[in-house]
């Protein structure tokens, strides 16, 4: 889709779900990561997100998320490698 016309999640993404925020939290803003197939059948990753997002909040929540990432995919290595 190349136009920025905003659509609801369910037509944009139709039979996923994801998980809710807690009972009494109120979305603002969403950036999805999506990796789905093109039309050539190959796998290919893109984004959308809710509506322009303040980019330092951006960067700083994805930085968090890659640190917490990383710090677990290193863990789950620990743990098959140096067992016992």
């Amino acid at each position: 889709m190349s136009d920025d016309t905003s659509r609801p999640t369910a037509d944009v993404l139709p039979g996923f779900e994801i998980h809710a925020l807690d009972d009494g939290w109120t979305p603002l803003q969403a950036f999805v990561l999506i990796k789905s197939l093109d039309e050539s059948g190959d796998n290919s990753w893109s984004y959308r997100t809710s509506e322009h997002l303040n980019l330092e909040e951006l960067l700083g929540a994805l930085t968090v998320q890659v640190d917490l990432l990383r710090r677990r995919l290193v863990n789950e290595w620990d743990e098959d490698h140096f067992d016992g």
